[in-house]
C-alpha cells in the first residue's frame, strides 16, 4: 500500500494524460462539426444569394406589369384601342392564294382468303 501511495506523481500524470487525450479528442470533433457547419453555411449563403436575386427580378417585373406602360404595350400588342382611336389594319395587295391539287388515291381491291392461301402453298 505505501508503494501505491509513493508513485502518486505518476499516477497523477498518468491520469493528466489521459483526460488530455480526451479533451484532444472532444477537440477533433469539435474541430470537425465546425467545418462541415462552415461548408454548409457557405452553401446556404450561395441559395441565398440567388433567392435574393430572384426576388428582385420578380419584384421589378410586378413593379413593370401594374404600370401603365405594361398595359398599353399590352393592348398594342393585341389589337385593342383607346377609346376615341381607330384600329387600322393594312391589307396587303392580292396575296396569291395556294392551288391545291387533289390526287384521288387508288385503293387497292381487297384479296380473297382463297387467292391468299393459293399463293402461300404453290408460289404464284
Amino acid at each position: 500500500m505505501s508503494r501505491l501511495f509513493t508513485h502518486w506523481k505518476q499516477w497523477l500524470v498518468l491520469l493528466a494524460f489521459v483526460v488530455l487525450f480526451f479533451l484532444l479528442m472532444d477537440l477533433n470533433n469539435r474541430l470537425g462539426d465546425l467545418s462541415r457547419l462552415n461548408n454548409q453555411l457557405a452553401k446556404i449563403e450561395t441559395q441565398v444569394a440567388g433567392l435574393k436575386a430572384t426576388e428582385s427580378a420578380l419584384s421589378t417585373q410586378i413593379i413593370y406589369s401594374t404600370s401603365e406602360a405594361a398595359v398599353n404595350e399590352y393592348a398594342r400588342n393585341h389589337g385593342l384601342i383607346r377609346e376615341g382611336e381607330k384600329l387600322i389594319v393594312p391589307l396587303g395587295e392580292g396575296t396569291p392564294q395556294s392551288q391545291v391539287n387533289i390526287q384521288p388515291e387508288v385503293t387497292p381491291s381487297p384479296v380473297r382468303n382463297v387467292e391468299v392461301w393459293w399463293a402461300l402453298f404453290f408460289g404464284e
